[in-house]
């Protein structure tokens, strides 16, 4: 029998999916003959079969009941065609490919080793690849926001499951990957089980997972698996029915294992789900095919003069917010008042439903603004609020808006604060960047100024002399990438750059500023920089991610929120909550909570901590407001008065406790 030569290998192979590795993966470099051997695959894996320019044909597939004898490598479709072409013109990089799945996806198991050229030799009959690996170098050696052990196709749709460091308010794995990426094809492919899944639960978050590719013009390649966990490939047969159904791009990992010892199963582990170091190989070297073939396909081929209706028309959207009750706090009331801004999300798009009061004393919550509207800051004495809508920036009592600037710059999540001595500080919008500037509370003596970065957005703490606020670079919907946090001297006008300081933020005294620093990848942690010129100090807290803190009014506590992550799913898994004092350290820990996207409110006496951020249940999301006497520690929970629920994804921006008029 002849045996193949497998061209590709690998210097180091790391485990996936947990556990220790079961064999020694082969040795080799760029400058010696491959030695290794792999079983004969079927024939469509074979170069021959797999012309350096594919091109759309007509769809001689055989019917998805036959998916065991689809080839390994996928031809480019008519629907692959156009989805790519309606990418571009949605911006997507044509060089930048992305992974979907769980740990069988990661780059230290899957192709990861083609961005390292010594670490791999495509031998002569494979040479043409290498095109192909130029094309999307630097995207083979990373995992982006969709791969992750234990992610499954419903997974990949929570927001539950996002990194807050990367991912916006709402937004899913998923989504945060195609934003941030902008890939131009993504490879999707789930082999884990879990308890009570079955194919039409499966099938019902493929499709979602599916649309959400195509509605962001990227190109799936759906994928086959190895193993047969649920006994009757019922998983397999439903992806192939899918990949027939949307017209899209299937790669038969299956059938090209097939040939190998155990059929590219872990004869070690014996679980039925895991794959050899063989298996390992196969996929990495037959998913570049894949990935070769449909890249040529849709590059190559003119496009049809269809058009896909999937990722240019407008859903039309009704919001799924609970009415709010009549009635309730206003700006003259003289009780506690709590004001904050609520957005939602769905499918991608944010809506602002509106800014709230809440008084904490009676429990009664009321909508000052509708929709549209967008809490920024209140003025130091309680009278007034800055609230946005779009680009409009307003200076309201409650009764009447005033129009402060037209050029708001309206996509970070806090572009003005106001400054204890009543000026206001502003990100305004300068054609194609943006600018900080300084004016009055009436709008007028508007004063740039002078930084060496464009910023998107202000954190809302602030002595009165410094102001430290994020850069960034935005596209033209508006959605921005930061690039490092500022501080600048408003007395000066000086600003410098506070490299390795992630949301610093300024004590009210004006002795330290506190900030996130990251011990290691996709972690934060708390530590303090001090004005007096002491050494920075680290103080590490248990917990992965430093979600929100706050500074108290009049005293020296620092309150923060530690998001608990799980370094294997990304899943958020409890919160804690921390009292720090900066200069003498004592930590106390107050009860646990666990949200998504926390604010931490201090009333203005410095007494009492509120805890607002969403909760999700399986189809609907909830604000919810724990209130914290801070002298006893006690805790109530005054969700059920504010009343906020929805379908949609919902979250507080910004939020104040007011001083009493």
């Amino acid at each position: 029998m002849k045996r193949f030569l497998f061209p590709v290998l690998l210097v180091l192979l790391l485990t996936a999916c947990g556990g220790a590795a079961t064999s020694t993966p082969v040795i080799g470099t760029s400058a010696v003959t491959p030695t290794a051997e792999l079983a004969p695959p079927p024939t469509s894996i074979i170069a021959p079969t797999l012309a350096p320019n594919p091109t759309a044909t007509l769809d001689t597939r055989l019917p998805p009941e036959q998916w065991q004898e689809w080839p390994v490598v996928p031809s480019v479709t008519k629907q692959a065609i156009e989805i790519y072409q309606a990418g571009l013109a949605l911006d997507n990089n044509p060089r930048a490919f992305s992974k979907v799945g769980d740990c069988q996806n990661v780059k230290a198991a899957f192709m990861g080793f083609f961005d390292l050229p010594d670490r791999y030799n495509l031998g002569t009959d494979y040479q043409y690849f290498q095109e192909t690996i130029d094309n999307f170098s630097g995207y083979f050696n990373t995992d982006g926001q969709a791969v992750k052990g234990g992610f499954n196709a419903a997974a990949v749709l929570s927001p539950l499951w996002a990194n807050p460091e990367i991912c916006q308010p709402g937004e899913n794995p998923l989504e945060c990957e195609l934003r941030v990426t902008k890939p131009s094809i993504v490879f999707i492919s789930f082999e884990v089980w879990w308890d009570g899944r079955t194919p039409e639960i499966y099938e019902k978050y493929m499709r979602q997972v599916i649309e959400t590719v195509i509605a962001h013009g990227a190109v799936p390649i759906l994928a086959t698996k190895a193993d047969n966990v649920e006994g009757d490939h019922s998983i397999n047969l439903t992806t192939a029915r899918l990949a027939y159904e949307y017209d899209l791009p299937l790669w038969n990992f299956w059938l090209a294992v097939q040939p190998l010892p155990n059929h590219g199963m872990d004869p070690v582990r014996n679980d039925g789900f895991h794959i050899s170091t063989d298996g390992w190989n196969v996929r990495s070297f037959t998913g570049l095919q894949a990935l070769d073939s449909i890249w040529r396909g849709v590059r190559d081929v003119a496009s049809t003069s269809a058009t896909l209706s999937t990722a240019t028309s407008e859903p039309t959207r009704t919001s799924s917010l609970l009415p709010v009750p009549a009635g309730g706090p206003s700006l003259e009331s003289s009780t506690d008042r709590v004001v904050f801004g609520l957005m939602s999300r769905q499918d991608g798009v944010y809506e602002s439903q509106g800014v709230y009061l809440f008084d904490p004393s009676t429990q009664i919550v009321a909508r000052l603004l509708g929709s549209g509207f967008n809490f920024q800051s209140a003025s130091p004495d309680g009278k007034y609020l800055l609230v946005n809508q779009g680009s409009l920036l307003y200076r309201t009592d409650g009764s009447t808006l005033t129009l402060l600037t037209d050029q708001f710059f309206p996509s970070g999540t806090a572009g003005a604060l106001w400054l204890p001595d009543g000026r206001i500080a502003v990100v305004l919008a300068q054609g194609e960047t943006t600018t900080l500037a300084l004016m009055q509370a009436d709008g007028s003596g508007l004063t740039p100024v002078s930084v060496d970065a464009a910023p998107v957005e202000i954190y809302p703490s602030t002595d009165g002399t410094r102001l430290t606020w994020e850069s960034g670079t935005c596209d033209s919907a508006g959605q921005c990438t930061q690039t490092g946090a500022w501080l600048t001297d408003l007395s000066s006008g000086q600003s410098q750059s506070l490299s390795g300081m992630s949301r610093p933020l300024v004590s009210l005294d004006g002795q330290v500023m506190a900030y996130a620093y990251t011990p290691k990848e996709n972690k934060s942690n708390l530590a303090f920089a001090y004005f007096s010129g002491a050494l920075p100090r680290e103080v590490p807290l248990a917990g992965d991610i430093l979600a929100d803190m706050a500074w108290q009014p009049g005293g020296g506590w620092l309150a923060v929120n530690m998001d608990e992550r799980s370094d294997y799913s990304g899943g958020v898994t409890g919160g804690n909550n921390y009292l720090i004092n900066a200069q003498d350290f004592t930590t106390r820990q107050l009860q646990s909570v666990t949200l998504l996207n926390p604010n931490i409110i201090w009333s203005l006496d410095g007494t009492t901590l509120l805890w607002l951020g969403t909760d999700w249940q399986e189809t609907s999301y909830s604000i919810r407001l724990w209130e914290v006497d801070v002298a006893s520690g006690q805790v109530v929970d005054l969700s059920d008065a504010l009343g906020l629920t929805g379908s949609d994804y919902l979250f507080v921006t910004n939020a104040a406790w007011l001083a009493r008029p």
